[in-house]
């Protein structure tokens, strides 16, 4: 393990990593998604902004440069290279695609993986943010709220290129993540555990709110800034609060140092292990169990190949 690691933020990549799987094996194998993707994808994507952005803040000058060679390295390099194979992949094997054009055009475009594409996207931007206002609390704050409110007020385009509207959408929470680093001392005197109780209680309130709001279809849905902010804002807090205080699981903290392999493959697994287990007649069929199976064998299979793309093919993706 590297020495410079903070392993909260291995651990809670990991939790949130499997959430991730668990949304996908649904998808897959019961063919439709259960559980609302409200309820906890979408804190996932934003909780994944807000520790690269908590990254972001170094006791050091912001160095540019570096800050953009490892973005091609950690993400755009990856990007390229997960997103043909598993494309070539499911052309060639799994007979899914539209031909060898659309795919290279779904991949030069951003739209093969919207996720990697966005972080991406505005990782650069918020780099830039920072090298032009040396950190200038003011600056930040004020691009990070014209962001959000451009994302909100523009029309959604689902094929806008390299994801640059949810990019808008993110610098906004890598922005939260820096700040939060830089005063977190300070927010550590008041984060206890009677204030994580409160605020799983609060959480819980806006759920059930949000169940009665009509969300639109989009990668992240903002029907009502308000309540998405305080969503956003309760989840953050809580779970940062709460995973410092439950034990650590050493296979999650290993998903969580390696989750951008997880997530390119995040597609794939569960696809496979939904197939074999319904050719060996382990359909679905409403019952939990089966897909608690599905689940441990995507997580399985995924964890197998993300070894071995570390072990063997370790220049393919730089941990983050």
């Amino acid at each position: 393990m590297q020495k410079d690691r903070i392993e909260w933020i291995d651990f809670l990549r990991g939790v949130f990593m499997v959430m991730i799987l668990v949304f996908h094996t649904e998808v897959y194998y019961k063919e439709y998604s259960v559980t609302p993707y409200y309820i906890y994808v979408t804190n996932a994507i934003i909780l994944f902004y807000f520790l690269s952005g908590y990254l972001f803040h170094r006791n050091r000058p912001f160095n540019l440069k570096a800050k953009l060679a490892s973005i091609v390295k950690s993400l755009l390099f990856p990007y390229f290279v997960f997103t043909l194979l598993i494309s070539i992949a499911k052309l060639l094997f799994l007979k899914e695609g539209r031909g060898w054009s659309e795919m290279f055009i779904s991949i030069i475009s951003g739209r093969a993986s919207w996720f990697i594409a966005a972080l991406i996207v505005a990782e650069v931007l918020f780099s830039v943010l920072l090298f032009i206002s040396k950190g200038k609390q003011w600056w930040l704050s004020t691009v990070a709220l014209l962001c959000l409110i451009i994302y909100y007020l523009i029309p959604f385009n689902q094929h806008n290129y390299w994801q640059w509207q949810d990019a808008l959408l993110a610098v906004t929470f890598l922005y939260a993540g820096y700040t939060y680093h830089q005063y977190e001392d300070v927010i550590n005197r008041i984060h206890k555990p009677l204030y994580s109780l409160l605020l799983f209680l609060i959480l819980i309130l806006i759920k059930v709110y949000e169940y009665h709001v009509d969300l639109p279809m989009r990668n992240i849905s903002v029907e009502c800034a308000p309540l998405f902010l305080c969503d956003a804002l309760v989840t953050i807090l809580f779970v940062i609060g709460l995973i410092r205080l439950i034990p650590r699981c050493h296979l999650i903290e290993w998903t969580g140092r390696h989750c951008i392999v997880y997530y390119f493959l995040c597609g794939g697994c569960p696809l496979i292990a939904s197939r074999v287990l319904v050719r060996f007649g382990i359909d679905y069929d409403g019952m939990f169990l089966r897909f608690i199976l599905a689940l441990i064998l995507t997580y399985a299979l995924n964890t197998c190949l993300t070894w071995i793309i570390f072990r063997y093919f370790p220049f393919i993706v730089k941990i983050k």
